[in-house]
């Protein structure tokens, strides 16, 4: 199996639709293909490596910038990230010689990403008196879609289409790119400038590509949108929520549907679009900041809420949908295909109505609620009707099974196909029902029962019957016993069996309402315990399950968001000395990515490294990750 490019030494600027790549040393270099073959330069392998580009919603299009000064590449010393899509990259040119042994040429390199425009200028300084300067910058354009980078398949670079002294023109199908350098182009895609630099006369070049969005794009860059923070705090606590807002604010995107409808882009690079429970979780968290993102991630997922049933798609009445691309999706090496607006995750729907409650209890933006609560209505009734057949093994929960051999086996959030073990190993035969979206349907249908009563809609006594049946039928299933006492499963299998293993999901279950107080104070006591916290956050498995492993995908590693709902959920529950605990956890874990939250992170036990050890392939930034900064700070204290 193709092994996915490794993310975790790579520099990354966002300014959604477009991203920026960078390897480890700050160069855009390499991972080009020959006939779709891997072929990379440097470090980079077929099958794994890192790849490196700039990209443009689903699709690579620069994959080559190399710079040359004097015919020599500089030799790099930092890489540092800075607010409003920004990276600088210094390097040394140590093949020109000075009066002394010290470098005498510094070469700072700007990259300055916006939404379809990214902009290069090259800062050259010197201690001689005088230099005659030539800098080079290679350039080539590929086209590769997003499913083949995960493959580490390549295009050949493209040839423009039109070239001439000031402008460089790509096309490929309705995509187009073009590079801008007024006076500075010259044969073989090559941007040249000449000049003289000396101490204290600097010389500097810049350039800029323009990408274009296919007719086809689904999603586009919002309105921009201000930044506030009420309580800045200080330290690696607000390194930390700065670094995050600034991630996220890269991270917002709006459908061509409802341009005014911003949400947050799921993460880099590979969910680089709208993601239902990643966008709503991540609305979820950064409520007490941002009532407008909250409003536009749910009518944007309302405008995409299932009218029919079709199979193919996962497409139901009234649910809400799992991702939107602009094309079908195939992962050939996982057996996915996914069609361009796919609804397979059973979460996504209770979890639009929860947020629509919250909203609707921050009283921010009524007008957004009343709009929305015919979607709402519409989805109260498919989590009415998702309990499964009557006699089945799990009737009465939210469960869920592919039924087509190529869409998601699993529809949870853990969602790679051996997320669901019993504690020997044994992967869980379907259909699956999870712990925590009980939990989740749960709280929609107690919160939508109040919402509906507050706006005079019918409904409310129906969700509350289920809720209360739902909530008698989970304590009666769910809960096992090991030799530490009791627990809620991670999931019902098809049979009905519980997994007898714990998982971090259990964590997801606090503050939804569907545990007793007696209950939430076990599921608080498994957290802490060494089975599942690291020292660093909460493992998606305990390390007593023999499928345990740490740089698994979802069975032992440490997950940001799925660390930071715990501790959300702890503070709903009133333990707040568990949740800063947790939280002290992954402030620490963020240390060592820079004061910034990955997707994932290996779960390594702190007592066994001093940092977090990278997930190699994990994606930054992540919506939900990053957004997981603010219940850090609020566990920690702050008040937003």
């Amino acid at each position: 199996m193709t092994v996915q490019p490794a993310l975790h030494r790579q520099h990354c600027s966002v300014a959604a639709p477009t991203q920026l790549w960078l390897d480890a040393d700050g160069r855009l270099a390499g991972s080009t293909g020959s006939s779709g073959s891997a072929v990379s330069s440097g470090s980079a392998a077929a099958g794994g490596g890192w790849f490196t580009g700039l990209l443009h919603g689903d699709t690579r299009m620069l994959c080559r910038a190399e710079v040359r000064v004097n015919g020599m590449e500089p030799e790099p010393a930092t890489v540092e990230a800075e607010t409003g899509g920004v990276l600088r990259v210094r390097g040394l040119v140590r093949g020109i010689p000075g009066p002394t042994e010290d470098p005498a040429v510094e070469l700072v390199q700007t990259w300055t990403v916006t939404p379809g425009v990214v902009r290069h200028s090259l800062h050259l300084a010197t201690s001689l008196d005088s230099l005659e300067v030539d800098i080079e910058v290679r350039l080539a354009a590929d086209f590769t879609d997003m499913a083949n980078i995960r493959l580490s398949r390549f295009r050949d670079p493209a040839e423009p289409f039109a070239a001439d002294d000031s402008t460089l023109r790509w096309r490929d199908g309705a995509r187009t790119l073009t590079v801008a350098a007024p006076g500075n182009v010259t044969a073989g895609e090559t941007l040249l400038w000449r000049g003289t630099a000396g101490r204290g006369r600097p010389f500097e070049a810049e350039w800029q590509a323009v990408l274009a969005d296919p007719d086809d794009a689904v999603v586009a860059a919002p309105p921009a949108a201000s930044r506030s923070v009420r309580a800045q705090p200080s330290g690696a606590l607000g390194q930390l929520l700065d670094n995050s807002l600034d991630e996220l604010a890269g991270l917002r995107l709006a459908t061509r549907k409802l341009p005014d409808a911003p949400f947050l882009a799921a993460g880099a690079p590979w969910y680089f679009t709208l993601f239902g429970r990643d966008s709503l979780w991540a609305a979820r968290m950064l409520l007490p900041l941002d009532a407008g993102l909250a409003a536009g991630t749910l009518r944007t997922l309302a405008a995409f809420q299932g009218t029919r049933s079709d199979p193919a798609a996962a497409e139901e009445p009234g649910k809400i949908l799992h991702e939107l691309r602009a094309k079908e999706l195939v992962l050939e090496s996982q057996g996915l295909r996914l069609p361009p607006v796919y609804y397979g995750a059973i979460d996504s729907t209770p979890l639009w109505l929860c947020l629509l409650a919250e909203l609707g209890q921050s009283g921010l933006d009524d007008a957004a609620v009343r709009s929305l609560l015919p979607n709402a209505a519409r989805a109260a009734d498919w989590l009415l009707a998702a309990g499964g057949a009557p006699g089945s093994p799990n009737s009465g929960f939210l469960s869920y099974q592919d039924a087509t051999g190529h869409g998601l086996s699993n529809q949870g959030w853990k969602d790679s196909g051996d997320a669901m073990q019993f504690r020997d190993g044994r992967q869980a035969d379907g259909p699956i029902a999870l712990s925590e979206v009980q939990g989740y349907a749960y709280q929609a249908a107690v919160h939508t029962a109040d919402l509906f009563d507050a706006y005079g809609e019918p409904g409310g006594q129906a969700l509350r019957d289920f809720a209360e049946a739902l909530q008698q039928n989970f304590r009666a299933r769910f809960w096992v016993e090991d030799e530490h006492g009791p627990f809620p499963a991670m999931a019902l299998d098809g049979h009905g069996d519980p997994l007898d293993i714990p998982g971090s999901n259990m964590g997801h279950l606090l503050g939804t309402g569907i545990l007793d107080a007696s209950e939430a104070r076990l599921v608080a006591d498994r957290l802490l315990g060494p089975d599942l916290f690291s020292g660093y956050g909460v493992h998606t498995m305990s390390r007593r399950a023999a499928g345990f492993w740490p740089f698994s995908y979802h069975c032992g590693s440490v997950w940001s968001h799925d660390t930071a709902i715990a501790v959300r959920g702890l503070l709903a529950e009133g333990f707040l000395a568990e949740a800063r605990t947790i939280a002290d956890g992954l402030l620490a874990a963020s240390g060592a990515f820079g004061h910034r939250l990955p997707e994932l992170f290996a779960g390594i036990p702190a007592g066994e490294a001093g940092h977090a050890v990278p997930y190699p392939a994990s994606c930054h930034p992540q919506a939900w990750s990053s957004a997981s900064a603010v219940v850090i700070a609020q566990a920690l204290g702050v008040r937003f």
